[in-house]
C-alpha cells in the first residue's frame, strides 16, 4: 500500500498565472474536502464537474480558487498534508476575487470576470468602483451625443457599456496602480464581505482602500 499523495505545483501555466498560483503552492483540498491523488485524478475530477474550489498551501497560509481546468501548471506529487475536516464548499456559490496591494499593506478588491453591473449599469458601477475619471468621461460624451442626435446618445452609451463590460478589469486595475495597488492574490468567496475577511484573515494588519478613517480621540492630560 503506497503512502497518500497530493500534488505540487513546479511551474505555472497562463491560466495558473491569472490567479496568482506559484511554484511550491500545494494542492490540499478540492471543494473544501482533502484531496489525494496524481494529475489524472484531478483531470477527471475537472471532466466530471466544472469548475472546482481548488485548496492550496502556500507556506503556513491556506488560499482558496476557483479554477475551471487542471491545467495550471506542471505538478508534481508529494506527501498529502495531514489536514482536519473542513466544510464542504460549492463552487456554483463562489467566484473569484482579486485582491490588488500597495506595499504599505493597503487594498482592494474586484470580482473575476468583471461584474454583470459594469454591462448592464455602466455608470453605476464606474461610480461604485470609484473610476471617476471614466464616469466623468462617459458623461460628457453622453452629453455631447445628445445635443447632436438624442438617438446618438443611446448608441455611444450601449458601445461605452460593451467596452466596459470587457475591459472594466483592466480598468480597475489601471486606476489601482496609479494609487500604487498591484494585483496580488485571488481568494474565492461567496460575496465581498466573505473576500474582506478571507484576505484579513491572510493578513490581519491590512486595510481597505476606502476604509472610513476612524475619527481620532481627544486625550486628556
Amino acid at each position: 500500500m503506497t503512502d497518500a499523495t497530493s500534488l505540487d505545483l513546479i511551474s505555472v501555466l497562463p491560466a495558473g498565472s491569472a490567479l496568482h498560483l506559484q511554484p511550491g503552492d500545494r494542492l490540499c483540498r478540492v471543494n473544501g474536502l482533502p484531496f489525494t491523488g496524481d494529475p489524472k485524478t484531478l483531470s477527471e475530477r475537472f471532466a466530471a464537474s466544472s469548475p472546482l474550489a481548488l485548496g492550496f498551501r502556500r507556506g503556513e497560509r491556506d488560499i482558496t480558487v476557483l479554477a475551471s481546468t487542471a491545467a495550471l501548471g506542471r505538478w508534481q506529487q508529494a506527501p498529502a498534508l495531514p489536514l482536519p475536516e473542513g466544510p464542504r464548499l460549492h463552487p456554483e456559490a463562489l467566484r473569484n476575487w482579486e485582491v490588488l496591494v500597495s506595499s504599505d499593506g493597503i487594498y482592494d478588491l474586484q470580482p473575476l470576470p468583471c461584474s454583470s453591473l459594469a454591462l448592464l449599469a455602466t455608470p453605476l458601477w464606474l461610480l461604485q468602483m470609484r473610476l471617476w475619471g471614466l464616469a466623468a468621461a462617459l458623461a460628457a460624451g453622453l452629453a455631447l451625443a445628445f445635443a447632436v442626435q438624442p438617438w446618438l446618445a443611446a448608441g455611444v452609451y450601449l458601445l461605452a457599456a460593451i467596452h466596459v463590460g470587457r475591459a472594466g478589469a483592466a480598468y480597475l486595475r489601471a486606476d489601482r496602480k496609479l494609487r500604487g495597488l498591484r494585483p496580488a492574490a485571488v481568494l474565492a468567496a461567496r460575496n465581498e464581505a466573505e473576500a474582506h475577511a478571507a484576505w484579513l484573515a491572510l493578513e490581519p494588519r491590512a486595510r481597505f482602500l476606502f476604509a472610513r478613517q476612524q475619527p481620532m480621540t481627544a486625550v486628556s492630560v
